[in-house]
């Protein structure tokens, strides 16, 4: 059997251990640990993954993973999120489907200290939800506005999705979140657009009671730990005064001290927030090392060189590539979950996008788009299924039903990176 064939095979072999809703670490590393079993030998075979499992857990650079994930969990103990939607309701209030607006506004605020998807969905449902079918909206809509807000945490920095591009391409992290942060303000606002056009198309959403100019002043200055926390890290890494780990612990340490002043925050909640991290971190952690194990492989397979020399023969321009590309990563958001998602594809496509002159900053944000797409995508949309865990009642099918609208807002902010790459790399360019 020829090398290409063997990738090929692993791939197809891991899709469908992924298809069996195997963990995605696992199979992973099975096939990483398999294919250099033959290539290699079983001596080889074991010494990588012994130097791998090292590397990965020594790497300072992925030590920025736990240290955000533990400001996301302080933020949520700390109700900073709850902070945040009430701010935004009071702000977008006397807009038919103004909590829908709030919820998404909250949702980008939240996401720029906590990076995560998963944990901005699932607080922002917990607040946000109930407040909307307190007041009549429809629950497809509600759920639809929650589960596209949420996806914006991985894109609007600090990212976690970002962080492990950063560190399976090697290109800069603080590179990677300057280059996300206009997209991800310009998708919030399509999201926004959507949110307003479905609300004032139909009965979605009721007339809300518009709220003073001095409370909408009020409101704003509210959430001002969140303002504190986004300037540390964030505005930290912008002014070159801190590395994305040092942003990282300085938030942490932030969230915590903002948490018990405000006595939002005990010693339990605090012991709690580090557990929920290690937790999380550690699964992490055993993805990206599976991830390294099956690259390795790959790259001994020759085959993104292979798929590189292919597209160049074909006479493909490049965009028309790229738009392959794209294709091939919506269909694969339907069915597989963001983070196994890069870490398979990435090593394989990489090459051929730089191949064909493509910055590989500019590709760390499409693919961070693309897979904020497949959060919302059914069939198996992470954020969709979050919510219907959370909401008693709610259908599968009313939440798809809701979110085909908001398809639109990920669809059309990849179609102007497309137009204007430097909607991306202007700000990289500046900084930098």
């Amino acid at each position: 059997m020829s090398t290409l064939a063997l990738g090929l095979g692993g791939i197809g072999l891991m899709l469908v251990l992924l298809f069996l809703r195997q963990p995605v670490w696992l199979a992973l590393a099975v096939i990483g640990l398999g294919g250099n079993w033959i290539l290699n030998g079983l001596s080889a075979s074991k010494f990588a993954a012994g130097t791998t499992l090292f590397d990965v857990g020594s790497n300072y650079d992925l030590s920025v993973i736990p240290l955000f994930v533990l400001m996301g969990e302080i933020a949520t103990g700390s109700r900073m999120s709850a902070e945040l939607f009430n701010a935004a309701r009071i702000v977008s209030s006397g807009l038919r489907g103004g909590l829908a607006v709030a919820s998404i506004a909250a949702s980008g605020a939240f996401g720029a200290i906590c990076g995560s998807s998963v944990a901005t969905a699932a607080s922002m449902t917990r607040i946000a939800m109930p407040e909307m079918s307190r007041i009549g909206y429809e629950p497809s809509y509600s759920a639809a506005a929650v589960a596209a807000g949420g996806s914006l945490g991985i894109l609007i920095p600090p990212s976690i999705i970002l962080v492990i591009y950063g560190s399976i391409t090697e290109t800069s992290v603080a590179h990677l979140f300057a280059a996300s942060m206009i997209p991800g303000i310009v998708l919030l606002a399509l999201y926004v657009v959507v949110a307003l056009w479905v609300a004032r198309s139909s009965s979605a959403a009721p007339i809300e009671e518009a709220a003073s100019l001095r409370e909408r002043l009020k409101a704003l200055r509210d959430p001002w730990q969140f303002l504190v926390l986004f300037l540390l890290t964030i505005g930290g890494i912008y002014a070159g005064l801190f590395s994305p780990t040092e942003a990282a612990s300085v938030g942490a340490f932030g969230a915590i001290l903002l948490g018990f002043l405000k006595g939002t925050l005990d010693r339990d909640g605090l012991v709690n927030a580090i557990k929920a991290s290690v937790l999380v971190s550690c699964a992490l952690f055993m993805i990206i090392a599976g991830a390294t194990l099956f690259s390795k492989f790959i790259v001994q397979t020759r085959l993104p060189d292979t798929l590189l020399a292919l597209a160049q023969d074909s006479n493909l321009d490049a965009w028309m590539v790229m738009t392959l590309i794209v294709a091939i990563y919506i269909v694969l958001g339907c069915f597989l979950e963001g983070l196994g998602m890069i870490l398979i594809t990435v090593p394989v496509f990489l090459p051929v996008v730089t191949g064909f002159g493509f910055d590989p900053i500019w590709f760390g944000v499409l693919v961070a788009v693309l897979v904020e797409l497949g959060l919302i995508t059914p069939p198996v949309g992470m954020n969709l299924f979050i919510i219907r865990a959370q909401v008693e009642g709610l259908e599968m099918r009313q939440i798809y039903r809701g979110i085909l609208p908001f398809l639109v807002a990920p669809v059309v902010l990849i179609l102007l990176m497309f137009a204007m790459p430097s909607l991306a790399l202007w700000l990289p360019h500046v900084l930098y």
